[in-house]
């Protein structure tokens, strides 16, 4: 099995911002396992407020002994405890890269490896509107597919008139996310109200990831449901989500890969939370290998491939306002390198 990494940098068609700063571009590290002609592919996606480099998962990625790790005849995982140690990011990619693996070498569908069900109940996609100048709006707007929800990142001093122009542009439901940018629930009731509160599926994290009980006053207060993001990472923030939170966002950079945010969502579910699938501006390989759970979501929030220019994938589409994959009876994710994809791979570890 041959390990490669070709270190990458996603960019935005316009400068994305978010309450945690502007950007144009995120680093991220695409992962290749290949054993005989079939390939599996991960992501790694860095957006600078989680603190790891590109480097630092390439270097966890040349220390890894593969045969310890995985062990490809039987499709499974050997090194739990290794794959454990490593960072989430490169978690993520290796094991992403090595389930779309097993399924290319045995042709199955990711739908089939998990078990899940492709015909269910569909999930409301979404799109996301980031952080905007009043006047650059309308034409954000009119760049984003027509997608069942629209988000609106907020956390900014302009919220009030952001939500107030939105609504005049656009007739979807609103999902409102301020990545810990309110400090107070008066922040909170005045942008709800202003994008009027029953337009609005859901807020996301609207205050500082440890204040639990701001969360659990606005869930209490409004009746609208409040999904952590940033205040749940992982399982064990997951157990406690339901005295602050009526959902949770699950992204593989932040939980550490698919199969554990397999396991997430199956247990939010049993806590009686809502499942949001979100990302971090991935490419479509990121967003269409976490689509695979789309059937265990009520929210999918895999926006990346429409809000970056230079995509080194492809395969996933917005038709009739909702998320699918072009070829959904392909291998693995259904996703497949764009020609003229600008990946150099370069083989690592072993």
């Amino acid at each position: 099995m041959e390990l490669a990494v070709a270190p990458f940098r996603l960019l935005f068609n316009h400068p994305f911002g978010t309450a945690h700063g502007l950007r144009d571009g995120t680093d991220s590290v695409f992962v290749r396992l290949k054993v005989d002609g079939a390939c599996g592919y991960g992501e790694a996606t860095l957006p600078p407020y989680i603190e790891y480099s590109q480097s630092a998962v390439i270097d966890e990625l040349k220390a890894i002994e593969l045969k310890s790790v995985f062990n490809l005849s039987q499709g499974s995982f050997l090194g739990g405890a290794v794959l454990d140690r490593l960072c989430p990011p490169t978690r993520t990619a290796l094991t992403m890269a090595y389930i779309e693996l097993i399924c290319s070498v045995k042709e199955l569908s990711i739908n089939s490896y998990f078990q899940m069900d492709a015909n269910g109940p569909r999930a409301r996609a979404m799109v996301t509107l980031g952080h905007s100048d009043i006047d650059d709006i309308p034409l954000k707007l009119s760049e984003l597919p027509q997608s069942e929800v629209l988000k609106v990142k907020l956390g900014a001093a302009n919220d009030v008139a952001v939500m107030e122009r939105v609504k005049l542009l656009d007739n979807r439901p609103l999902f409102l996310d301020a990545n810990q940018g309110w400090r107070s629930l008066a922040e909170a009731e005045a942008a709800i109200h202003a994008a009027g509160p029953e337009r609005v599926l859901g807020v996301e994290q609207p205050f500082p990831k440890d204040r639990w009980d701001l969360h659990k006053a606005l869930k209490d207060r409004l009746g609208i449901p409040v999904y952590g993001d940033e205040s749940i990472q992982g399982p064990a923030d997951l157990e406690r989500a339901p005295e602050a939170f009526d959902g949770v966002n699950l992204k593989l950079v932040k939980c550490g890969g698919l199969d554990i945010a397999v396991r997430m969502a199956v247990r939010a579910r049993e806590l009686g939370l809502k499942v949001m699938l979100g990302s971090m501006s991935e490419s479509s390989l990121g967003s269409g290998a976490m689509f695979a759970l789309a059937d265990a979501a009520d929210l999918l929030d895999l926006d990346g491939p429409w809000l970056i220019k230079n995509d080194p994938f492809e395969g996933l589409r917005m038709l009739n306002g909702l998320l699918e994959r072009v070829d959904p009876s392909a291998p693995g994710f259904g996703i497949r390198l764009r020609p003229g994809h600008g990946l150099v791979f370069a083989p690592v570890g072993g």
